[in-house]
């Protein structure tokens, strides 16, 4: 017996799609969708990964991103097209800085807005010890204190990124490939109203891809042991 020694299957956007609708029973044998429900549902699926991405922070969505601080220069625009271009963080987890001169890597205090807009002496410059990130629309804003006081600091963020959107037929899942069930599933849900599915079998729909869903999220979660970080806050 052999196998095949591949590790890479995975459904497209309109796979998906066909998948969901098949367990809607719309689809049967080798029949495709109307253009418009390929719409319609392209549309729900979207918005459920969109949805996702308030479920918390798993290890494969985890990125991390270095720069490098202008003397005198305290809020940086993070996003495509923006001074740092990566797509903009959802949000920044941990920040630690390292100077040139020591080459240590020092972990930074991740401030909330209120705590960053109460420093006091806000025009002092120095070696940045606090960061606040602000998400935007469409990017977002690294906020530093003290301000730079030259360029010898690199900054190093881990964040969770955005899933990418499935624009194209062809556009893969953003996802490992243990959370195909609980798309397919996900999606089925959602479309069944628009296809007079009746309550009960909804309700069964609902209960299959909430399992798959917290299935996915289980898996998909950092194991580690606990770790007291020490105060690193710069003041002694």
């Amino acid at each position: 017996m052999s196998t095949s020694g591949v590790v890479s299957w995975t459904l497209n956007r309109d796979a998906i799609i066909n998948s969901a609708l098949r367990k809607l029973a719309v689809l049967s044998g080798g029949s495709t969708p109307q253009t418009y429900e390929v719409t319609n549902a392209a549309e729900a699926l979207n918005a459920m990964i969109k949805g996702f991405q308030a479920d918390g922070m798993p290890v494969w969505a985890i990125k991390k991103y270095t720069f490098t601080v202008t003397s005198g220069t305290y809020q940086y625009e993070i996003g495509n097209g923006k001074t740092l271009a990566t797509p903009a963080p959802l949000k920044v987890l941990q920040a630690y800085r390292n100077q040139s001169t020591t080459s240590v890597n020092v972990p930074m205090n991740i401030y909330t807005n209120y705590n960053f807009n109460i420093l006091p002496l806000t025009n002092t410059s120095g070696v940045p010890i606090n960061l606040y990130y602000q998400p935007l629309a469409t990017y977002g804003q690294i906020n530093l204190w003290p301000i730079p006081g030259d360029s010898t600091t690199t900054i190093t963020i881990l964040y969770q990124r955005p899933f990418e959107d499935m624009v194209a037929s062809t556009d893969d899942i953003d996802f490992p490939s243990y959370w195909t069930e609980a798309m397919i599933y996900g999606l089925a849900w959602r479309l069944a109203p628009e296809y007079g599915v009746p309550t009960p079998d909804r309700s069964t729909l609902s209960k299959e891809a909430e399992f798959f869903h917290q299935q996915a999220l289980m898996y998909g979660q950092e194991e580690g042991s606990l770790y007291i970080q020490p105060d690193w806050s710069g003041k002694h």
